[in-house]
Parts: C-alpha cells; sequence; structure tokens
C-alpha cells in the first residue's frame, strides 16, 4: 500500500546554484528531471502566488529508487528554517550522506572550500561501527557524512549516496515511531540511548547528556530511511512551523502510495488530519497528492502516481 522508504526530502533553496555545486559536481548525484521558470500547479498545491516558484531540480543517487531529494528555489525565499537552530531544537535536522573513505572525501570537500563543525568522530551502535562529521551547507540545511563500516551501499562515482537517513528532531521519539508504524506501515529498523564522549562531540551535547534513537524503513533498502531523535532532558524550540514553504531548508517528505484512498482512511481513523492537495504535476510525474503531519509537526506528502503502471 504504501512504499515504506521514503520517495523525496523536500529542500527550499535561495540559489539553485549553490544545489549544482554540492550535490551534483561534489556528490556526484544525478539530476533526474529539473523545471526552469514558474510552476502554478506546485505553487497552488502549497498555496502560493503562481509565479512563486523560480527553478526546481530532482535529484537521486545513481540507480537507487529511494532517499531522492526535489530542490525548489522561490523567486522570493523566505528565512532559513534552521537559521541559528541548536542540536535540541525540534525541527528537520539533518541529511545524512554516507560515503566511502571518508578521510579522502572529507579532504576533497575541505579543499573545495566546504566547512565543517567539527573533526571525523567514531563511535559505535550496537554492533555497528562508523564516523561521521557535520557539514552545514547552503540554506542552513545540515548535512552528516556517514561512513559504516563493512556495509557495501549504492555510491556515486564521487563515492557519496543520498539520502539515506532524513532526521529529524522530536519531542518523544515512542510516539513519533508509533505514528510512522500504524499509520504508514514503516518497520522499526533499530532503537538505541546514546551515551558517551563521542556522540556529544559528533552533536554537540553537554556532558553525560544522552540521544535517544529510533531508525525506521524498509531493511531491504537502506536508502529513504526516517531517523528520529530526541535529546533527553533537553528542551529546544520548535521550528516545524517555520518549514512551510517559501521557506529554505528542509521543508518536508513524501512517500509514494499505491492505494491511497486505504491509507487516507487509515490516517483518518487513526485521528489525522488530512490535508487534500488534489492532482499535481510533480517533476517525478502526475499525482494525486495528500498531506499528514507527524505528532511532532513534520509535513509529510503521500501521493499516488495516475496512469503508473
Amino acid at each position: 500500500m504504501l512504499q515504506r522508504s521514503l520517495s523525496q526530502v523536500v529542500v527550499g533553496v535561495s540559489d539553485m546554484s549553490a544545489v549544482r555545486e554540492l550535490w551534483l559536481r561534489r556528490f556526484g548525484l544525478q539530476a533526474v528531471a529539473g523545471r526552469s521558470g514558474a510552476d502554478p500547479e506546485l505553487a497552488s498545491f502549497w498555496r502560493l502566488q503562481a509565479d512563486a516558484i523560480a527553478d526546481q531540480l530532482l535529484v537521486r543517487t545513481p540507480g537507487v529508487t529511494a532517499g531522492w531529494l526535489h530542490f525548489v528555489q522561490f523567486a522570493k525565499p523566505g528565512a532559513p528554517v534552521r537559521a541559528g537552530a541548536v542540536p535540541t531544537d525540534l525541527c528537520p535536522k539533518n541529511l545524512d550522506v554516507n560515503c566511502a573513505d571518508m578521510p579522502a572525501r572529507h579532504a576533497e570537500l575541505a579543499a573545495a572550500g566546504c566547512r565543517f563543525r567539527s573533526a571525523i568522530s567514531d563511535y559505535e551502535i550496537g554492533a555497528l561501527r562508523a564516523r561521521e562529521v557535520q557539514m552545514p551547507a547552503h540554506d542552513d540545511v545540515n548535512v552528516v557524512l556517514i561512513e559504516v563500516h563493512d556495509s557495501p551501499l549504492t555510491l556515486s562515482a564521487r563515492q557519496f549516496g543520498a539520502v539515506t537517513s532524513f532526521v529529524t528532531t522530536v519531542p518523544d521519539t515512542a510516539a513519533e515511531a508509533q505514528f510512522y508504524r500504524s499509520v504508514l506501515g514503516l518497520d522499526e529498523l533499530l532503537q538505541h540511548r546514546i551515551t558517551g564522549p563521542a556522540i556529544e562531540q559528533v552533536v554537540g551535547l553537554p556532558s553525560r547528556a544522552a540521544l535517544d534513537m529510533r531508525l525506521l524503513g524498509d531493511a531491504r533498502q537502506p536508502y529513504g530511511r526516517v531517523e528520529l531523535i530526541a535529546y533527553e532532558g533537553l528542551a529546544g524550540r520548535n521550528l516545524y512551523p517555520l518549514a512551510k514553504p517559501p521557506a529554505v531548508g528542509v521543508l518536508g517528505c513524501r512517500f509514494r502510495v499505491h492505494d491511497l484512498p486505504a491509507l487516507r482512511a487509515r490516517a483518518l481513523a487513526a485521528g489525522c488530519a488530512v490535508e487534500e492537495g488534489g492532482r499535481v504535476d510533480f517533476l517525478f510525474g502526475r499525482a494525486e497528492v495528500c498531506t499528514l503531519v507527524s505528532p511532532a509537526g513534520l509535513r509529510i506528502d503521500l501521493y499516488a502516481l495516475l496512469d503508473a503502471a
């Protein structure tokens, strides 16, 4: 009924040239489709003026069917969703970009002028060993580069892959995970409470703080997963109300649905508000779409392609 990996993450931008430089040139991702100029249908879906959109680009890791990125440049961009955000603020938080040979990739990006929030950090989550580094990108988007040891992935020719996980900060991972499981049908793949100096360094936590995380998606598909994070005992600002067009930064995500009426009925039965979007000619095809809001406040579009095989 629903593809259990997110199809796209939607990102508002102020300048598409910065997107092309980072995601296409540096990361080596593939441009699937583009649309220059006004898009009255998408603007109407977002309740914007007909000429509010200036440019669009749909990007993916070559050969990967999940975790795509839909970049939308607005004619009059709003403020960044995460402007001045701290790690504990509630919001769409990170776009995880996996890579191979982290030190080499880090050196290449640094030589190209990319900045990093810290040195590369190594950590463990159960049996998983990984290293990562946070990289601020255009429009206050936070990219997290990750290398997972002994975990082969489909990567670009430049040895990057995105988006493996879309990370959101929530007040309660249990409540948020229940929504993804019961309404959207995702599998919970991992739940872990993380403490210690390594994770404190990676995300800038105060000493002896703890991070509760849950990973949801499809066990067979390493791309397009949803990672929920809550910081125990630490309250942050709620920035989710800012994550709407024409703001820039991460605005929400989409899931492809094969039986939209059935999923809509399940969402309504679970007490979710459903916002009807009608039919929209997206870059990936013409689709019927509706929008849900997660318990934390993330906007999630559900779409069914029309005339799909």
